[in-house]
């Protein structure tokens, strides 16, 4: 299974994850694989492209789920877009995900990173001020 994982130039910490195939029985070994090395603490976010993905097996949601989980130890994010209607559908029924980390395309999931980092920047300026 071809996966591209690229680090997003203008957000350190953050990536662009995109599988090719189904992330099935077969593949979810090679997935979890070429996306282990970014399951860092310095990683704040990740943005899952499936576009190219046609079918999600329980093994792949389980790979999936992991990410999840340790993005979510501390408080980072997993975010998806570009998905087919079959995959919205399988989100859907295993109540995995929230809506709001969905999108439609990579520029809205990089819409709303950068809408989320100046939350912090704003936070921690007015925290200062103090």
């Amino acid at each position: 299974m071809r996966v591209d994982v690229s680090a997003i130039k203008e957000k350190p910490g953050y990536f662009t994850v995109t599988p090719h195939g189904s992330i099935d029985s077969e593949s979810h070994g090679e997935f979890r694989t070429k996306v282990e090395p970014i399951l860092v603490k310095t990683t704040k976010g990740i943005v899952v492209d499936l576009q190219k993905v046609d079918y999600i097996s329980s093994a792949g949601l389980g790979v999936l789920f992991s990410i999840k989980k340790f993005l979510m130890e501390d408080k980072n994010e997993l975010l998806f877009c570009n998905l087919k209607p079959q995959i919205v559908r399988l989100f859907e029924i295993v109540k995995a995900l929230p809506k709001e980390t969905i999108f439609t395309s990579l520029k809205e999931a990089d819409q709303y990173f950068y809408k989320e980092m100046n939350a912090v920047i704003d936070r921690e300026r007015k925290e200062k001020k103090g």
